[in-house]
């Protein structure tokens, strides 16, 4: 019986049951709610709490995310070329590898009372360890996007709502520093066991709601068996994806910036607003809120938006200018320390939580680009590659957080940031002699940083080509060879 809405269990050859989309999206929020605590809280615990220098924690973090990229495009190569059933070349992933995740994740916030150099060993082998089985995990839960249609535009429906969902898990994740400051405040736990509480409930429990994404079926198999070839000569191929390429060159560029991390801004401000009475941690959160809900409210219109406008490619121009737009404004109303100022800084919370409005819907027209330029690869060659182009995609994604971090590390040393500077649960007056360059500047960096990867993103996405009638087109083609296929298959069994 057909439910509404929701709980609609209608599916066909070409279209995906909400109560089954439901279960995948609950899996990437799971998902995410785990990626977003890792990636924004073990670079400030390994400096703030295990006391570990800023240039070195740079390179912990730094060249484990490299790696993690770097493995990317190997894992997805074998996800490709491994013998599978059909329907399970990306199913099995999504059941076993996250109990794994969440068990690294949750050993790499406890403090084992380890010397320094030994602290980074341990955290670099789990970090390690870590990645391969993320990256595992990740492609498919991407991947697998890609099978779910055979129809573009029901793919595009998978694709935002998943999206969106990724979004939430990304900001319940940042809901940390709140559950931080509150235990701390109200001495419920130490600062340092906060961490431990946070990998357990973000970091494992996000891997445990993550095992739901196993109920997604794969509808696409490729219309021919695969040649034989190696890992390195299917990654090379990708330089006849020429979609795949710019987008990825695009999000590499964006990285290229002096942005100084949000929680190093927020938490450096003791507790500056509203004459005391809201800390630097609490106005992260409104941050992070500010940035995330109308961000993920506005995904649900994305599909609309980007018809509207004619293109995933307009999508991403338009983005990308108001964002750069947004940045410059913000910057002038909060220069000169007017960012202390609540009205300041509620104005420009208002104008990149604006910008980050069509942000958020970058996602969607990237992963769109991505699904339909695998069907264009799998018309031209009779190869499915979900596992390599999502591998490339999470390489980007990683490559893009290493490459900051690297940065910051360095632009924090420049800076003469402090690790004694306390956090703003702990103190109403930063002491600005303590990092007396690092407070000078942290607003320029905070604001304008990323609006010069914002400039160099713009530049290299307008290479992009993105014909609607050509999607139509391959489309077309695809499910007439398929056709083909099969009544020769009925044939030979017959």
């Amino acid at each position: 019986m057909k439910k509404f809405f929701l709980f609609d269990n209608t599916e066909t050859e070409t279209k995906v049951s909400n109560t089954r989309l439901l279960s995948y999206a609950a899996g990437l929020t799971g998902q995410n709610m785990t990626y977003n605590f890792v990636s924004n809280r073990l670079f400030v615990y390994l400096n703030t709490i295990l006391k570990i220098p800023s240039e070195k924690t740079g390179i912990i973090t730094g060249v484990s995310t490299l790696w993690d990229a770097i493995n990317d495009p190997i894992v997805g190569g074998l996800i490709d070329r491994r013998k599978h059933k059909p329907g399970y070349k990306m199913r099995p992933f999504l059941l076993w590898t996250p109990v794994i995740i969440g068990i690294l994740v949750f050993l790499m916030f406890i403090d084992f009372g380890l010397k320094e150099s030994q602290t980074i060993a341990f955290v670099l082998v789990l970090y390690l360890l870590f990645d391969v089985f993320y990256s595992l995990q990740d492609i498919s839960i991407w991947g697998i996007a890609a099978m779910s249609s055979p129809d573009s535009t029901e793919r595009g429906r998978v694709i935002q709502w998943i999206t969106i969902a990724a979004g939430f898990g990304g900001t319940i994740g940042g809901l940390f520093p709140t559950f931080k400051d509150m235990f701390v405040k109200n001495d419920i736990m130490t600062e340092k066991n906060t961490y431990v509480f946070g990998a357990l409930v973000f970091g494992l429990g996000g891997m445990i709601i993550a095992m739901l994404a196993y109920r997604m079926k794969e509808k696409v198999e490729p219309v021919e068996d695969e040649k034989k070839s190696s890992i390195l000569k299917d990654i090379l191929d990708l330089r006849y994806n020429k979609t795949l390429i710019i987008v990825c060159l695009a999000r590499t560029v964006q990285s290229i910036s002096i942005a100084l991390p949000w929680e190093y801004f927020f938490e450096t401000q003791g507790v500056s607003y509203f004459n005391g009475k809201i800390s630097g941690g609490t106005a992260q959160v409104v941050y992070g809120f500010v940035m995330g809900i109308p961000g993920a409210i506005a995904m649900f219109f994305a599909i609309k938006l980007i018809k509207r406008l004619g293109g995933n490619k307009k999508l991403l121009v338009f983005s990308e200018a108001i964002t750069i737009v947004a940045r410059v404004l913000a910057f002038f109303v909060g220069a000169n320390d007017r960012f202390l100022n609540i009205g300041a800084l509620g104005i420009v919370m208002l104008l990149l939580g604006t910008a980050q409005v069509f942000t958020n819907m970058k996602d969607i027209a990237h992963r769109s680009l991505l699904t339909n330029s695998i069907d264009e690869v799998e018309l031209e060659t009779g190869k499915r590659t979900e596992g390599i182009v999502f591998s490339m995609q999470n390489f980007v994604s990683k490559l893009t957080a290493a490459i900051p971090k690297f940065i910051q590390g360095y632009v924090l040393k420049f800076l003469g940031f402090d690790p004694n500077i306390k956090h703003a649960a702990n103190q109403t007056v930063i002491n600005a002699q303590v990092a007396p360059r690092f407070i000078k500047y942290r607003w320029h960096q905070f604001i304008l940083g990323p609006a010069i990867g914002s400039v160099l993103y713009l530049i290299v996405i307008l290479f992009l080509k993105d014909d609607q009638t050509h999607i139509a087109e391959v489309e077309r083609q695809l499910k007439l060879k398929r056709e083909a296929a099969a009544l020769e298959m009925e044939k030979v069994e017959a």
